[in-house]
């Protein structure tokens, strides 16, 4: 599989997903908050919710990549297997349990990928290895490994820039495992690892902490011209650093820092804006409308390209109007009507994904969005997400897409 996606709107051929699984059923009322959950979902609805998603992406022609089925094959592998399981165990600060952790007489390569996703507590580790970890609160059990519940959010850990991916640095720590797995699965099997990673490889040790960026907030608007919003969760160093690596290897021209505000509810830019076709976007109007102090980087003219900083002097829909090279038709969330804009960003109704121009799937609950879209012709195909959404991401959020068809 090569990677390449030059825009957010021709028709998808390729994607990386994660199914839900044991680490919802890890969440409850007492810990949710911790691994940012706003309430505790339903773990086989919020499954059938998925399959139906990967069905429709399915029945359209797209290939569905699994990230815990690669994840199995990448644990086969004894040094992949043995790497990984180190960098979990340090990054958890259990450096202690690796070698056993790793140990495929204590469970297979599919159980290994359960607890990699779902967490360990001692009392299950002891359970599987007769060894005990005392626990600072001496509670069995606590998590030795905690849950990564986020992780059906596959945008986040992992994005390609058109033949190029980049590994996430996640902003809190409870997400930074979906880094390591995806990173693992990128790099190790043999249907990614031809790709390249433009930043986050396992070789850029510089590039890590305070360094974030999640997937989530690159918008790839042409082969030239990405945008990244300096949010909740990415860093503007960050996006100056993506950018240069960028520059370097000839990936794009162009990188505009996109500002929104530092808060949970927009906590990236697709959950506020995103594309529908060229020329076409959906935005939230109370964010989006007031942008301005837009930053434009663009490579120094030499050899060794790093990214030059400059005021962008144009409005956003100036910008977007230059870069997709025609007017701009701006799709409102909830239609642009007060309280349904505001309900239906909640509930992910910009979070839309283009398989194809002008066809994008949606939650069917956001009514009064899809009826927008409906008014612009734009296809919309509905999929029920009464749990999904309880995660706080749409269908933007659970795709990683890895090939548009040029």
């Amino acid at each position: 599989m090569r990677f390449q996606i030059d825009n957010e709107y021709d028709k998808l051929e390729a994607v990386l997903v994660h199914r839900p699984g044991m680490e919802i059923e890890r969440l409850t009322h007492e810990n949710m908050k911790q691994f940012l959950f706003e309430d505790v979902p339903y773990l086989r609805r919020m499954q059938d919710e998925h399959d139906l998603f990967t069905g429709k992406m399915t029945e359209h022609g797209i290939e569905v990549f699994y990230l815990e089925k690669m994840l199995e094959d990448v644990l086969r592998d004894e040094v992949s297997r043995k790497q990984l399981i180190d960098e979990v165990c340090r990054t958890a600060n259990v450096p202690a349990i690796s070698q056993e952790l790793a140990n495929l007489s204590h469970w297979d390569e599919a159980k290994l990928v359960e607890i990699l996703f779902g967490g360990l507590t001692a009392a299950e580790y002891q359970g599987a290895t007769g060894q005990r970890v005392a626990s600072g609160s001496g509670d069995e059990e606590h998590f030795l490994l905690p849950p990564i519940p986020n992780s059906y959010f596959s945008r986040d850990p992992a994005v390609v820039i058109r033949g190029a991916a980049i590994s996430s640095k996640m902003h809190y720590a409870e997400r930074v495992r979906e880094t390591l797995l995806t990173r693992a699965v990128l790099e190790n099997h043999p249907e990614f690892s031809e790709n390249a990673i433009a930043y986050g490889g396992t070789d850029e040790p510089t590039e890590d902490r305070p360094y974030t960026i999640e997937g989530g907030d690159v918008i790839i608007l042409s082969p030239e011209a990405v945008l990244i919003g300096a949010s909740e969760r990415t860093r503007s160093e960050t996006i100056e650093l993506l950018a240069g690596n960028c520059f370097k290897i000839g990936q794009v021209k162009r990188v505009y820092e996109i500002p929104i505000p530092t808060e949970r509810a927009f906590m990236h830019l697709d959950t506020v804006f995103t594309v529908l076709d060229r020329g076409v976007v959906l935005w939230y109007a109370p964010v989006m409308e007031p942008i301005k102090y837009i930053h434009r980087y663009e490579p120094t003219g030499d050899d060794n390209p790093t990214a030059k900083r400059c005021q962008e002097s144009r409005s956003f829909v100036d910008v977007l109007r230059d870069e997709f090279d025609t007017e701009v038709t701006i799709v409102a969330t909830g239609g642009g009507t007060r309280p349904f804009d505001t309900r239906e960003q909640r509930t992910d109704g910009t979070n839309t994904v283009a398989i194809a121009p002008r066809t994008v799937i949606t939650y069917n609950r956001n009514e009064h969005t899809n009826e927008a879209l409906d008014a612009h012709n734009i296809t919309n195909i509905g999929i029920d997400g009464s749990e999904l959404v309880r995660g706080l991401g749409g269908p933007r959020c659970m795709t990683m897409p890895l090939r548009r068809s040029r």
